[in-house]
């Protein structure tokens, strides 16, 4: 008998060090056990408590009573229970005739409680508590509501194993209930690619798996309002395509929680000539307080937000309003930009207040205005958001909150913003850090931050982290991390998991790799590898990079192409619900090994011509290996740089709207470009000198590569 107790874990009486160590020590039993690593299978969240028996329950014997009366999400519920055994089964599961003769028996003891409420805020809300109990005659749930019946099933669905006549489940006594009452991830829809309505839901199924409870939608201008026509027009979703999301959201226990920028990063509104006049600056990104057509369009856009998102909360932002301080500092002195930033944020939340909402706002600019937090309006629930994992930086933000005594909520993130695969390592910490000063303090809830500001990595790539902090929030901790890609791979993808955790390793690998090479010098645009990852290879600061980190971009394409063979094989005995996916895994692992190819064959070229030509003052063969048509080196990278714009195009079509695209495609008709008229130049300077003609400059002076 095996008992898992992740409560005493938890503990807060529990030496921190002495907490990581058994947590450590637990997953060791799970990986290294063999009669337990056999018959136990993952589950991600680890429950409260885990009591197994040692008996097994036959999946084909199950039986499930739907009574006429049952809610929706009961309803819901129990169909999507029965959707997962019968393909574990590889039959369908039966209705049984009545509620005795059920082997599935559930009980739900208060109506209601389908999504979280305010009223939790306490921290002692039972509404998520299950427990769940598995026999060789049958599976008991006992739920609060029908949250927790949704979640008993979750761990249902990792609980089974086996295929077939042979699929069974484990006798169990299981006990559940999170340790953070609010678990969100905060999806970007403003910045980057925009995802199609089915890739949303897919994402919420996804974060289904894991417990979330809330689904944050950041918007700034990408939500149709009625009576501002160009706002969102073919780069944004309808008021019906967002009612279609919160329905969905809803049915798997997660509120769509609108999060929108109600002062800052407005720049797509006021670059328009029509709203160019509400901007404190030219074309740039902060409204004007000052000025009362704001606030008439504010009490607009509020009243419409208010009635289309039906939840109790509302993210107003007000982050990073650096534009009206650098105007108050630099060029007008009349203007108070902390007065300002209060005076906003209250009257927004005295709007909001109107509709019965309750209004969280960013705080990070207590950074420029020490005493922001006791001024912001006592409703407020102040949300720290800190994406570096760097205890200082977040006790920075975190302290006055402390001080002023206030509710908040803790905002990490998945470093993806700045990299075509997220820092793994970067992003680990950052959770655990982030969770670990949550947890410490009591903090409402946890916001899982996605960010698409370089607008090429795709969101997927981003999921394994995203189920990360998910599972952390839940269990109050984090997993394994050493272990999580095995585990996680395990869950999601039985059939191919060594395929998956491999690729989802050497991909790490090749990013770190990178991030050795590329985005030092990038203060200003976003941190990290992406911003580089594009530039002249050929000009003289990149030459020299890359001679000097030529092993390092060397391993992240050798990285890069090892994730490539496992997710090819992995794609083609995977389940076919995960083929998109995976191909689109395929095109990051090449544009990670692209990005490091250009640079190696930049230098590769430059150092072939001017050892031949400038060295051993001999024409041996050189424009043979860099411009022969079909295998010269500078006809690799067009290649290449063809064939993967074709590919990103595939993979971009299959989860996002066709908006930036065009934007995105660019970059690689310029990048073929650039070696197609290297290419012709090569090929033109042979024909027009002798075969035996030697250059007396170097490539890079002769050829001057350029855009």
């Amino acid at each position: 008998m095996w008992i898992l107790n992740s409560k005493l874990i938890n503990s807060e009486l529990i030496n921190p060090k002495l907490k990581t160590m058994l947590l450590r020590l637990l997953f060791a039993c799970l990986l290294i056990n063999p009669v337990f690593a056999q018959n136990t299978p993952v589950l991600l969240p680890q429950p409260e408590t885990v009591r197994y028996t040692g008996e097994r329950f036959p999946v084909s014997q199950l039986t499930i009573w739907v009574p006429a009366s049952a809610p929706n999400e009961v309803r819901f519920a129990l169909q999507e229970l029965k959707t997962a055994m019968g393909e574990r089964a590889g039959q369908g599961v039966k209705n049984a005739s009545s509620s005795a003769s059920a082997t599935f028996q559930w009980v739900v003891r208060a109506k209601g409680g389908a999504l979280p409420e305010v009223s939790e805020r306490n921290g002692r809300s039972e509404r998520e508590h299950y427990r769940l109990t598995i026999s060789r005659t049958g599976v008991r749930v006992d739920a609060q509501t029908s949250a927790g019946l949704y979640y008993a099933v979750q761990t249902l669905r990792q609980l089974a194993t086996g295929e077939g006549k042979t699929a069974s489940i484990p006798g169990a006594v299981i006990e559940d209930r999170p340790k953070m009452t609010y678990r969100g991830v905060m999806m970007d829809f403003a910045h980057g690619g925009l995802p199609t309505v089915a890739e949303i839901k897919r994402q919420i199924d996804f974060l289904a798996r894991w417990k979330t409870n809330q689904y944050y939608l950041y918007n700034e201008v990408s939500i149709e309002l009625k009576g501002y026509p160009t706002i969102g027009y073919r780069s944004g979703y309808t008021q019906a395509q967002i009612r279609d999301i919160i329905a969905y959201g809803r049915q798997r226990h997660m509120d769509v929680v609108p999060f929108l920028n109600l002062y800052g990063h407005l720049h797509e509104l006021l670059r328009s000539e029509q709203y160019a006049d509400l901007a404190i600056g030219q074309y740039g990104h902060e409204l004007d307080p000052r000025k009362p057509a704001t606030n008439a369009l504010l009490k607009d856009w509020v009243g419409q937000y208010a009635g289309l998102f039906p939840g109790p909360f509302i993210h107003v932002g007000f982050d990073e309003t650096w534009e009206t301080k650098r105007i108050a500092d630099d060029q007008d002195a009349r203007i108070n930009s902390e007065d300002l930033w209060v005076q906003q944020l209250t009257f927004v939340q005295d709007e909001l207040k109107k509709y019965g909402k309750t209004v969280l706002a960013w705080t990070d600019m207590n950074n420029y205005y020490p005493d922001i937090i006791r001024k912001i309006p006592q409703e407020v629930i102040p949300v720290l958001w800190e994406y570096k994992p760097d205890t200082v930086e977040i006790n920075r933000y975190l302290n006055p909150i402390l001080e002023e005594k206030k509710p908040f909520f803790i905002q990490p993130a998945v470093s993806g913003w700045g990299h075509i695969y997220p820092d793994a390592d970067y992003t680990y910490d950052n959770i655990d850090l982030c969770l670990q000063a949550g947890m410490k303090h009591h903090a409402l809830g946890f916001i899982h931050s996605v960010w698409t500001d370089p607008v090429e990595p795709f969101v997927r790539a981003s999921w394994l982290f995203m189920a990360y902090g998910c599972i952390g929030a839940w269990q109050g901790t984090v997993p394994e991390k050493k272990s999580f890609t095995q585990m996680y791979s395990q869950v999601m993808y039985p059939q191919v998991r060594w395929e998956m955790q491999k690729a989802f390793d050497h991909l790490a690998a090749s990013n770190a790799s990178l991030n050795k090479c590329l985005g030092h010098n990038t203060n200003g645009m976003p941190r990290g590898t992406i911003t580089e990852s594009w530039s002249n290879p050929f000009l003289p600061y990149y030459l020299k990079n890359t001679n000097d980190h030529a092993a390092e971009f060397r391993n992240a394409r050798k990285s890069g192409e090892a994730a490539q063979a496992e997710l090819i094989g992995a794609l083609a005995k995977c389940s076919p619900k995960d083929t998109a996916f995976i191909q689109s895994m395929i095109v990051t692992a090449r544009l990670m090994a692209y990005s490091a190819t250009r640079f190696l064959w930049a230098k590769t070229v430059c150092d072939r011509w001017n050892e031949s030509m400038l060295v051993r003052k001999k024409n041996d063969f050189v424009a043979y290996d860099l411009a022969y048509p079909c295998h010269g080196l500078l006809v690799d990278v067009m290649d290449e740089a063809g064939e993967l714009k074709t590919a990103y195009s595939e993979a971009w079509r299959s989860e996002y709207m066709p908006y930036r695209l065009n934007t995105m495609l660019g970059r690689f008709d310029v990048e073929y470009g650039l070696w197609q008229k290297l290419f012709l130049k090569v090929v033109g300077y042979r024909v027009e000198n002798k075969s035996d003609h030697v250059a007396d400059q170097a490539f890079e002076a002769l050829f001057k590569p350029d855009f």
